[in-house]
């Protein structure tokens, strides 16, 4: 008997007419373990599809597939969205995906995300023609999981294993499937661990580690933080919003399903308050405000953004902000710094190589001059105010010791 899965988020699988049927389509089964679910056959003469009919104020409407011009899926939806996800997934061949996902009325307006890399495919009956292809059911778990907060992989996961032997079976042989690209989190050299600055039985957070993603299969990291902090707390954890890999401090996860909702709440409403520290080229102090609207993407609508900036210190030609943003934008801090021409020491990609180069050779500082320092919110069970704070690494301490620069408190 299939697993039923109640989610929030609707999805919507489109086939081509000759991929519909064929038992090596996996799409079919997720949509049988999700009744939140349509779908929609293209390529059919006298029947053509229109996806506008799905696109409505109270819902925000996704494409899944990994084009150049996609974005990342994360867990908290880039900007704090607190619409539910009608998640659309083009299935089929590579080309017929394609296809569907440029020629089909009315799936321009969606907004194109893809999956970070992960784990290969477990799939194995079909030959996958780009490299990390994935099974559409595969992808849709995954895609799900990132979304909805919720072990989607663990209940519906071993419906498709049982689909794979299945199939398999009837053809005679057993599947070959690649091996892992990336080492296994055993194979490396043990970490120290994460610093946890507060914890109760609902909420944890941490001071993150420049340099260290947070959700498993990002980049090459075989054990991301969220896995590392899981294995060290013995428990599932969820990520309540996002802190760029270069970039240090405050992290906050939720302990279940129920208060990582809250959460996520908190940061889509724009209550909870957060601080940070970066080291820039310049020193203006009568920065103290950048109200420049940001895209998510190159060619989408730019959306309202502002930072507030105060002067901490200055040495030379650098100094030293706290930077709070009012709004979530994906590399806030990092853009509206730029654009005021004051980019952050060791930003490879919004700062200026020549200074990045400076404080690797006389200072031997090569990470990314930004920390979060101080996050307050409410707590998501009882309401009541925390505030919690993060001490900067030794590297970042140290750098400002040598400038001279006091962070303050």
């Amino acid at each position: 008997m299939l697993p039923r899965l109640e989610l929030r988020t609707r999805l919507v699988l489109v086939m081509h007419t000759s991929e519909h049927g064929r038992p090596s389509a996996s799409g079919p089964l997720a949509m049988e373990c999700l009744p939140n679910s349509e779908l929609h056959i293209h390529g059919l003469r006298d029947d053509r599809v229109d996806l506008a009919p799905l696109f409505d104020a109270g819902r925000r409407v996704l494409l899944l597939f990994p084009a150049d011009d996609a974005r990342p899926l994360d867990a908290v939806m880039a900007d704090g969205d607190p619409r539910p996800v009608t998640l659309i997934v083009p299935d089929g061949s590579w080309g017929q995906a394609r296809r569907a996902a440029r020629r089909l009325p009315g799936v321009e307006r969606a907004e194109r995300v893809t999956l970070p890399e992960g784990p290969p495919t477990e799939w194995g009956i079909r030959v996958e023609r780009k490299e990390g292809g994935l099974s559409t059911f595969e992808a849709i778990v995954r895609a799900l999981t990132l979304v909805e907060g919720v072990d989607v992989e663990g209940a519906l996961m071993p419906a498709f294993r049982t689909m794979v032997k299945e199939t398999w079976e009837m053809r005679g042989k057993p599947p070959t499937l690649p091996a892992p690209a990336s080492p296994s989190a055993e194979a490396l050299p043990p970490r120290p661990p994460l610093e946890v600055l507060y914890v109760d039985d609902d909420i944890v957070v941490i001071n993150k580690p420049a340099g260290s993603l947070v959700h498993r299969g990002w980049g090459d990291d075989a054990l991301p933080v969220l896995q590392q902090l899981r294995d060290q707390l013995g428990q599932r954890l969820h990520a309540a919003h996002r802190l760029d890999r270069a970039t240090s401090g405050v992290l906050l996860f939720a302990r279940s399903s129920t208060m990582a909702a809250r959460l996520h709440e908190q940061f889509a409403g724009r209550t909870v308050e957060k601080r940070y520290l970066a080291l820039c080229r310049g020193h203006d102090a009568a920065l103290t405000c950048v109200d420049h609207p940001l895209a998510s993407e190159a060619g989408a609508e730019r959306k309202p953004a502002l930072t507030e900036f105060r002067l901490l210190g200055e040495h030379g030609r650098y100094g030293l902000f706290e930077a709070r943003p009012l709004t979530g934008r994906t590399h806030q801090i990092r853009r509206h710094l730029k654009h005021a021409s004051h980019p952050i020491i060791g930003d490879v990609r919004y700062g200026k190589g020549e200074h990045n180069r400076h404080f690797r050779e006389v200072y031997g500082f090569g990470r990314l001059a930004l920390h979060c320092r101080e996050m307050a919110f409410a707590h998501p069970r009882t309401g009541a105010p925390l505030r919690v704070q993060a001490p900067l690494d030794a590297a970042f301490a140290g750098l400002l010791t040598q400038l001279g620069i006091d962070a303050g408190g």
